[in-house]
């Protein structure tokens, strides 16, 4: 009971400081163009960035498209089935959890065998997130909201650049603290109950439904932690963004965490001399 109040609380005290926007303007004294900057939830079906005018205007209506990387989906799972096949996970999972994955793992492109312990556990993130948290309806063609971007660019002749390639991007997820199968086999165990007890979608699938209502706290002024996956890919992609945005209207759309902080793209570019505001009602 403890808990579910104070979660209602701080989410309450989150919607109070939000910015009411996913999107923002990049502008800068001297260049005639704007560029945009878009924080996407990776898990996000078709239908939730159709209804997003705004968003799909801005990027029909620049001459570059970038994104965190170009070459995910089958281009990702090609380059991941590249690997010799590892069944160590065999040994390290308990014969409850190993049935459990098998059976939510048997369709997967990519297979167990070729995950990385830090991989695996992010795919199963992102089952939890797609299965339990209603961000992707039955009727979507497209579950990944970058992915269908870089789509809808390619389809309106926007030139796409990706941030990163497929090799350096699953080289972060392996940088991290816990990388071994005794750092991160409880978490494992954990996502694999949530998917198939359906639990804690209360407090898990929080953030999607901020994220629907665009009501996020970016939290700009906060120092950020020091972290392979947001502040030191972020200090990497700000100098390819600002030679881009400084040729071109660009529509850049990363994750959203890495628009947050003091390390967070949107603090940065102000750091660096662009007027970065806000854009409201997106359904326009």
């Amino acid at each position: 009971m403890k808990k579910t109040t104070l979660l209602f609380l701080l989410l309450s005290v989150s919607f109070a400081l939000a910015q009411n926007t996913i999107l923002w303007t990049i502008k800068k004294e001297g260049k005639p163009h704007t560029s945009y900057l878009l924080g996407t939830y990776h898990q996000m079906g078709n239908s939730y960035v159709d209804s997003l005018k705004t968003v799909t205007r801005a990027l029909q209506s620049s001459q570059l498209a970038i994104f965190e990387n170009i070459d995910t989906g089958e281009k990702l799972a090609s380059f991941l089935n590249t690997r010799l096949e590892n069944f160590s996970y065999k040994e390290k999972l308990s014969k409850k959890y190993l049935k459990d994955l098998e059976e939510i793992a048997k369709n997967w492109a990519v297979p167990v065998s070729k995950l990385s312990p830090p991989e695996l556990r992010l795919k199963l993130e992102q089952i939890y997130y797609e299965t339990q948290c209603g961000t992707i309806r039955p009727t979507d063609t497209s579950k990944v909201f970058d992915s269908y971007l870089i789509k809808m660019a390619k389809k309106n002749s926007v030139e796409v650049l990706g941030l990163e390639s497929n090799d350096l991007m699953t080289s972060y997820i392996n940088k991290t603290d816990r990388t071994e199968w005794k750092d991160v086999k409880k978490e494992i165990y954990t996502w694999l109950d949530n998917i198939k007890m359906k639990r804690e979608t209360q407090t898990l699938c929080s953030m999607a439904e901020a994220y629907k209502k665009q009501k996020l706290d970016y939290q700009l002024g906060s120092e950020c932690a020091e972290t392979v996956i947001i502040s030191s890919r972020n200090a990497v992609w700000l100098p390819i963004i600002e030679k881009n945005i400084a040729e071109k209207k660009s529509f850049i759309a990363v994750g959203y965490a890495h628009l947050t902080g003091k390390c967070g793209l949107v603090t940065q570019l102000r750091e660096a001399g662009y007027k970065v505001e806000p854009v409201y009602d997106l359904s326009k």
